[in-house]
């Protein structure tokens, strides 16, 4: 494990990261987490419990709005964060009443219990052009990404693409899955691809509860396809704070994790080589999924 500080073309230190064989967390606000992540190897899970997993501004927090409510059988909105794996302290996790998580981590990485157990995995992705712009509006109201306030897109966007800011560069987390999916064709996973969740959100709803294997009703399924279309539940969450968000950010009067939720924002962003570099780098990782750049 190790700090690293990541730095503008200038040479400035514009953010700090841990690596954690070969992955990166934010350093601000993730404690020890070689400490952490050996306590997750040994923190047991129940054969129910299923992990909504993503990389970072891919709709995490809507498809654990949809799953959570789902499986607690109720359209209520939930006014907490969702329990992150690798944020939250062990003794957090083990309250998680419903069984329903998030990561944004890599198959290596997941508790070895949460994973021999084969527990649910519910893949959303999302246009990497979008998740780029997408996670540069929020990076910089965070506290991992103070040093980042000033930066400019041009500049930001080299760092993303390859993989210097959080995790890893989007086409390896996106073929890690994959491959381990095809190297475990037995444990459960549900792909979802996030653009046509925002084209049809029920029919994704009905496809989310089928794989839990929940006999949820088509009523809630309609009521659940209705709170989390995003301009009804933004505008709940940016009426409801979780006090628990004030562990990644010092803004009070907005909920950072819901912006604009749309789809092909990216063209008011990028630049004609920048596309085209995501374009080709998508094209050579020779990713099993579609990518829907809308």
């Amino acid at each position: 494990m190790s700090k690293k500080d990541i730095k503008d073309p200038s040479g400035k230190v514009v953010m700090q990261v841990v690596e954690y064989d070969g992955f990166l967390f934010p350093f601000n606000y993730t404690g020890n987490i070689e400490k952490h992540l050996k306590q997750l190897k040994y923190m047991s899970f129940k054969d129910g419990d299923v992990c909504v997993i993503s990389y970072p501004k891919s709709g995490t927090h809507w498809c654990y709005e949809v799953v959570s409510m789902l499986r607690n059988n109720s359209s209520e909105y939930h006014d907490t964060m969702p329990p992150l794996i690798e944020l939250f302290p062990v003794d957090k996790l083990q309250q998680v009443s419903d069984g329903v998580y998030v990561s944004h981590m890599v198959p290596r990485l997941m508790p070895n219990d949460f994973m021999a157990r084969k527990c649910k995995l519910i893949n959303i992705y999302r246009n990497p052009k979008d998740v780029a712009v997408s996670y540069f509006n929020f990076v910089k109201k965070t506290r991992a990404g103070e040093m980042m306030k000033d930066m400019e897109f041009d500049v930001y966007f080299n760092l993303f693409w390859t993989g210097q800011l959080r995790c890893c560069p989007w086409t390896k987390y996106i073929n890690e899955w994959a491959n381990y999916k095809e190297e475990n064709p037995s444990h459960p996973l549900l792909n979802l691809c996030y653009e046509d969740m925002k084209k049809d959100l029920m029919t994704h709803v009905k496809q989310i509860a089928d794989f839990l294997d929940l006999d949820t009703s088509d009523e809630l399924i309609t009521e659940i396809a209705n709170k989390c279309e995003f301009k009804a539940m933004s505008a709940y969450k940016n009426s409801n704070i979780p006090e628990s968000l004030s562990i990644v950010t010092d803004l009070k009067d907005e909920h950072i994790f819901y912006w604009k939720g749309g789809a092909g924002n990216w063209k008011n962003w990028l630049k004609v080589a920048q596309s085209e570099a995501v374009d080709a780098a998508v094209e050579a990782a020779k990713i099993p999924l579609e990518i829907k750049y809308t």
